[in-house]
């Protein structure tokens, strides 16, 4: 095999595990596994090179990846699950669209009074898998019609990658959820930057959704951006 050959194929077999890991671990646990086994593979050097070179095929791992990705990561989560405190605690549903799991896994421990709802993002979700690594009070809502939970003891979190003043991107799924016909059922629409850090690929998986359509917006640029909407549901 020459030695385009064997790069290409190593790219190839790449591009496979991380798709499927983000299919039920999401992207941003896929990207502290992922960049770990890199180090390991190729070392820092090369690892940087090759996501230099190869980017575009995984926008949010070239964005997101450094020495201090997992610490970083983490410490984000901590800071939002301590913002999100306030807003969170006299709710009952957490409707989460798409299996982010670098959040949920810690949310749903933080919050054990709390009933998790995972809109999968994609077909292919295994949820008995996903579901074995969590207590009863994480479940799997497989449809985007979200009627059961309208009120205002619910809110819709959507996780949003490469977020700027006027848009993010977030997984499809929540183009068909996060709207002006939805979001007057409930009590709140936040978006999660979990990313914290500018894009530098375009995401060609991913959705483009502006920021006006949430009610809260955690990142980067600026902690919470309140909107305020009429109630019209009797709750």
């Amino acid at each position: 095999m020459s030695d385009d050959s064997k790069h290409l194929s190593e790219i190839n077999a790449i591009i496979r595990a991380y798709t499927m890991l983000s299919i039920e671990a999401g992207h941003v646990a896929s990207v502290i596994a992922l960049y770990e086994e890199l180090l390991r593979h190729y070392g820092t050097e090369k690892t940087n090179e090759f996501l230099r070179t190869n980017g575009r095929e995984f926008p949010i791992l070239a964005a997101m990846a450094d020495e201090n990705t997992s610490y970083r990561i983490n410490k984000r989560i901590s800071n939002l699950n301590s913002q999100l405190s306030e807003i969170l605690k006299d709710k009952t549903n957490i409707v989460c669209i798409g299996a982010e799991t670098a959040w949920i896994d810690i949310a749903a421990r933080t919050y054990s009074n709390k009933q998790f709802h995972i809109v999968p993002q994609s077909q292919h979700f295994d949820f008995k898998r996903f579901l074995s690594n969590y207590s009863s009070n994480v479940r799997i809502h497989n449809s985007v019609d979200l009627t059961q939970f309208y009120g205002t003891n619910s809110v819709i979190v959507a996780f949003a990658f490469g977020t700027t003043q006027y848009n993010f991107y977030t997984y499809p799924v929540a183009y068909r959820i996060c709207g002006s016909d939805t979001r007057q059922f409930f009590s709140e629409l936040i978006a999660l930057d979990l990313m914290d850090c500018p894009l530098k690929f375009y995401p060609n998986d991913l959705a483009e959704i502006p920021t006006d359509e949430m009610t809260y917006i955690f990142s980067r640029s600026y902690k919470q951006k309140r909107r305020y909407y009429p109630w019209k549901l009797a709750a």
